[in-house]
């Protein structure tokens, strides 16, 4: 487990599974968390693998080749990509997969590769958090955390990144939204910020203050209604419920 105040979630598109034998990375999407929200900031590209894409792959994805015309070399993509990423954690799923397309792209660059010990494999953790044999492919978990997948009808690096984020923050109980609490409508499109206002619909509404550090959230008092509602139905005989309001005491004499 990982608890950071920014982390980066990210997924590849790719022309097939073999990067030692010449298979390339084709699209990279990343977004941010910070502080247990997702702020809206993410990088979203397609490459130019220079190779053509295998019909299979192109069923998986639906990414073809007259769709990377024009498109940026991986070369040419690095500096902003690194610069997104930082020095923060990474979180991909099946993440051998995706950093073994990156060592072989970094590697034909004579580039460094990205230090392993800073990646995280949600495939991994999802499967040691939970029961044997349970499905952990990315589908089955928005199912089990209740993330809507409903525009999921090809993988997509960009769209497959947004849908992780929310099942980490839901599977690790790390985010501010876990628990169904917070905005659940997006904020006035005068608020979002340019980064943010792409065509792309976020899979959940996160305020783009979310990034601030420290922030303090006010539960509502639907937030506070809705939670009392839970208690009630989850927690039978909670002893808290039992205990005198307390009262104040006399001064010693």
């Amino acid at each position: 487990m990982i608890y950071s105040p920014r982390i980066v979630v990210g997924d590849t598109e790719t022309t097939g599974t073999e990067p030692k034998n010449g298979d390339r990375v084709i699209e990279v999407g990343l977004v941010e968390i910070v502080n247990g929200f997702r702020t809206g900031r993410h990088y979203h590209t397609y490459v130019q693998p220079e190779r053509p894409i295998p019909p299979d792959a192109t069923a998986v994805h639906g990414i073809t080749d007259e769709m990377l015309v024009g498109a940026p070399v991986f070369a040419a993509i690095v500096p902003d990509m690194m610069e997104f990423i930082g020095d923060s954690p990474l979180i991909f799923h099946n993440a051998p997969f995706d950093m073994g397309f990156f060592d072989e792209e970094f590697g034909r660059l004579a580039l460094p590769k990205i230090d392993r010990s800073r990646v995280v494999d949600s495939l991994k953790e999802a499967r040691s958090i939970l029961p044997a044999g349970a499905k952990a492919g990315l589908d089955a978990l928005c199912t089990r955390y209740g993330v809507d997948r409903s525009h999921r009808t090809k993988h997509g690096a960009l769209l497959d990144s947004e849908l992780l984020a929310d099942v980490w923050l839901s599977m690790t109980g790390t985010g501010g939204l876990a628990h169904g609490f917070g905005p659940t409508t997006p904020p006035p499109a005068a608020e979002v910020p340019a980064a943010a206002a792409e065509e792309r619909r976020p899979v959940r509404s996160h305020p783009p203050e979310a990034s601030a550090s420290m922030m303090r959230l006010e539960p509502s008092r639907d937030e506070l209604d809705r939670h009392s509602a839970f208690v009630e139905g989850q927690v039978q005989k909670a002893i808290w419920t039992s205990l005198a309001p307390p009262t104040a005491h006399s001064p010693c004499a």
